[in-house]
């Protein structure tokens, strides 16, 4: 397969991610958020959703004559999934076309190495560009189930939320791991200990994770915080509160503090959170509507089936 005019790297360090994330970055100021991920979505699916795999393997990138990041890629066998990232001036032409096809075959190929039976592929595309929902159309794709929602909102005025009393905010630290793998494993998925979660907190990756601290001392919700300083915007992925301190506000009120200090540290204009459609679970878009997030547009995913 040729990527004409594109020459592919593989990660080898840090500086692999950096030189991803200010490309995607310097994208989104030139023609919007739309189609593409957040700064901060790259490290965590590198280091956290792919917690486990050679990052070698599943994460990519192109670069082109003068050294200039123009694509790159996130490939997960184990959702049989890709998020591939191109420059704007490649966007729906042959070399897009081409990547799509490299990563549906590295895709299968890292199935086979993982043992993961993969029988289709799927992506995410957001509903604000019918132009590219018709490009992947072309390229074998279509649509099925509403998969997240992108909501935004401005950093002009806030709520006043204050947390219940002897609860207080921590920057969580390397010494803390043992009690962040605990708030994860009851906040979501039961997946972590203090030396797997402690291996992604150590990456070079992370940036914030903000955590409530309840008065035995447990932490009682946390977050991870992603700055795109070049556009001024904040991402939190993810958000969870502890099962045993549900419904006493501890979520609302450490997305309010860290709006508000994210604001005032980086000279922030808007911040973004992404949650899965209401029917699926109704209390994460309740919370982020009761922060005053309002809905940016659909992501839903589009799957081509083997052949």
């Amino acid at each position: 397969m040729s990527v004409n005019p594109l020459r592919p790297l593989a990660y080898r360090s840090a500086n692999d991610l950096k030189r991803a994330q200010a490309a995607l970055m310097r994208w989104v100021n030139r023609v919007g958020q739309c189609c593409y991920l957040h700064k901060g979505d790259i490290g965590h699916r590198l280091f956290n959703g792919c917690y486990g795999y050679d990052k070698a393997d599943v994460f990519r990138y192109w670069v082109d004559d003068a050294g200039e990041v123009g694509a790159f890629v996130l490939l997960y066998p184990h959702w049989a999934s890709f998020d591939l990232q191109v420059a704007p001036s490649l966007f729906r032409g042959d070399s897009h076309a081409d990547l799509i096809r490299y990563c549906e075959d590295e895709t299968l190929r890292l199935g086979q190495k993982y043992r993961k039976t993969i029988k289709e592929w799927v992506i995410e595309v957001p509903d604000c560009d019918s132009a590219h929902q018709d490009f992947l159309a072309a390229c074998g794709y279509s649509r099925s189930k509403h998969w997240f929602t992108l909501t935004r909102r401005q950093l002009d005025t806030f709520p006043d939320v204050a947390l219940p009393p002897d609860f207080h905010f921590h920057d969580a630290s390397a010494a803390d791991v043992e009690a962040l793998a605990d708030v994860h494993n009851h906040s979501f998925t039961n997946k972590w200990n203090a030396d797997s979660y402690g291996e992604v907190f150590r990456s070079p990756h992370l940036e914030y994770e903000i955590v409530v601290v309840a008065p035995d001392g447990r932490f009682a919700a946390f977050t991870n915080v992603w700055i795109d300083d070049v556009n001024r915007s904040l991402l939190f992925e993810p958000v969870g509160t502890h099962s045993d301190f549900r419904r006493r506000g501890l979520g609302k009120a450490l997305m309010v503090y860290a709006l508000k200090r994210m604001k005032a540290e980086h000279d922030l204009v808007c911040a973004y959170v992404c949650h899965e459609p209401a029917e699926k679970n109704p209390a994460s878009g309740a919370l982020y509507a009761s922060v005053g997030f309002q809905e940016l547009h659909k992501i839903h995913e589009y799957v081509k089936r083997l052949t």
